[in-house]
């Protein structure tokens, strides 16, 4: 099948913890029998162990801190960089260690270093289907074929964790791209959502908004996906405003931006700070649950996989579960991965 193909490509460096685990939870979740060791996953990336011819080659890692260290043209027979590699993917299982330590009930997965392996759970709870919809989420190029509809649940299951960043009497609501989700920024143009916007948080618009640099025709979000406010007795301007994004992939970093006020300016007259959150289906956290890189955290509050699932309750979690269950069974099911 074309949306996995990809599986056969592992991430490009060892350095970033966080992907390879992602990539060992895909691979066992895609597997026949829901289990892979961590010789099986050597053998299938790599090949036979036993070819001791010598080679040239450029190894990369990075740092806790996001610093790249690279050894370039390191001679060494294969056997060497046999025991490089087979080195890293035993220090992947000790991150998933911690990863099913850290997420305690939430993770869906039995990991064992003695001997190393990783399995699926028999019977997956809520919070376990949970998990796993966001795991995939972030994880769009091994399941591209289902793009549209895992961005578009993680959209909708995002509102339940923003909602959460608000007293009960604040209104939360949809500006992206699929307009008829709201009820206030319901036009379908990016320009006349804007206009809705400005009224409704009693901003002006920008002295150099200008229609036609945004394009008539242009039905996209400006990287805005939700919008909080929360009126305090009037409404008045000098509401208390949160824009949120919601990203999915490998880019989310960068995404941290579309939401700034130095973008938005443009758009808007801003006459008090707003809040920024940004809601990633991905796990950004150290073996001990710290930030993996604070420094690619800019002024913005984000939400990773952990917050995500801790911020819900138990009915939330039933919820999101549902609208990632199908999905979910429907690419366990599939069985297709390159290690059957």
């Amino acid at each position: 099948m074309k949306y996995l193909r990809s599986l056969t490509k592992p991430p490009d460096s060892f350095g970033d913890t966080n992907k390879w685990a992602d990539y060992i939870e895909v691979l066992c979740l895609t597997s026949m029998d829901k289990i892979i060791s961590a010789d099986d996953i050597y053998d299938k990336l790599y090949g036979d162990k036993s070819d001791d011819e010598s080679s040239t080659s450029t190894i990369e890692y990075e740092t806790e801190d996001g610093e790249s260290d690279i050894e370039e043209y390191i001679t060494e027979t294969s056997s060497e960089k046999s025991d490089v590699r087979q080195s890293k993917i035993n220090d992947v299982f000790e991150f998933l260690v911690s990863r099913d330590s850290l997420f305690e009930d939430n993770y869906p997965f039995k990991v064992s270093l003695g001997p190393r392996f990783i399995k699926l759970n028999d019977n997956l709870s809520f919070r376990q289907y949970s998990y796993l919809g966001l795991l995939i989420s972030s994880n769009l190029d091994y399941f591209s074929y289902f793009k549209a509809d895992l961005t578009t649940n993680f959209e909708l299951n995002s509102l339940f964790v923003f909602k959460k960043l608000f007293p009960e009497n604040a209104k939360i609501e949809y500006f992206g791209k699929g307009a008829s989700r709201s009820k206030i920024f319901s036009a379908n143009k990016l320009i006349d959502r804007i206009k809705q916007l400005s009224e409704t948080l009693k901003f002006p618009l920008a002295s150099i908004f200008d229609e036609a640099e945004i394009g008539q025709n242009n039905t996209g979000d400006g990287g805005l996906d939700l919008v909080g406010w929360f009126d305090i007795g009037d409404d008045n301007s000098g509401k208390i405003i949160n824009f949120g994004q919601c990203a999915c992939g490998k880019d989310w970093f960068d995404k941290q931006f579309d939401i700034h006020i130095s973008k938005w300016k443009n758009y808007l007259h801003p006459i008090h700070p707003i809040l920024t959150t940004l809601i990633t289906p991905s796990s950004f956290r150290k073996y001990d649950g710290s930030w993996y890189n604070n420094m690619k955290i800019y002024d913005c509050l984000i939400i990773d996989r952990y917050r995500f699932l801790k911020s819900l309750r138990k009915r939330e979690n039933s919820k999101v579960a549902t609208v990632n269950m199908e999905m979910v069974e429907k690419i366990i099911e599939i069985n297709l991965s390159h290690f059957n």
